[in-house]
C-alpha cells in the first residue's frame, strides 16, 4: 500500500510540474546544469547557430511564400524565378557553413540535408 501511495503522489507532482515545464517552452533546458553553464561558458556558438537557424527560417517562409506565386497554369513551381534561385543558393551556402563548423569541431556529417532537416524542426 505504501508503493501505490508514493507511485499516487509521484503522479500528482508530474501532473502539476509537467504543464509548467511546457509552459517554459525551450528555456526549459537551462533546468539542465551543465547546458546552463555550457551556455554561459561559452555563447558565442550558441548564437552563431542562433543566426543561421533564424535566417533558415525566414528562407523557408520567403521560398514558401515565393512558390505560390511562381505556379504556372499546371499549378507546378517555375524554378526559373530569380528569387527562388537566389533562396535556394542562400540555403546552400548556411547550410555548407554549419557542415563545415561541424567538421571542424569533430562531427561526421555524411549529408547536409540532414542537417537543414535537424535545423528546421
Amino acid at each position: 500500500m505504501v508503493d501505490i501511495e508514493l507511485d499516487y503522489e509521484l503522479q500528482r507532482s508530474w501532473v502539476s510540474t509537467i504543464p509548467d515545464m511546457m509552459n517554459e517552452g525551450p528555456k526549459i533546458i537551462l533546468r539542465l546544469p551543465n547546458i546552463r553553464k555550457s551556455i554561459i561558458a561559452h555563447p558565442e556558438p550558441l548564437l552563431w547557430y542562433c543566426r543561421r537557424r533564424t535566417e533558415l527560417e525566414l528562407l523557408e517562409l520567403i521560398n514558401m511564400n515565393r512558390c505560390i506565386h511562381c505556379k504556372n497554369d499546371n499549378r507546378k513551381v517555375d524554378g526559373s524565378d530569380v528569387m527562388l534561385q537566389a533562396i535556394k543558393k542562400r540555403r546552400v551556402e548556411i547550410i555548407m557553413d554549419v557542415v563545415f563548423r561541424m567538421y571542424l569541431e569533430g562531427s561526421e556529417v555524411h549529408d547536409p540535408y540532414d542537417v537543414l532537416k535537424s535545423i528546421l524542426m
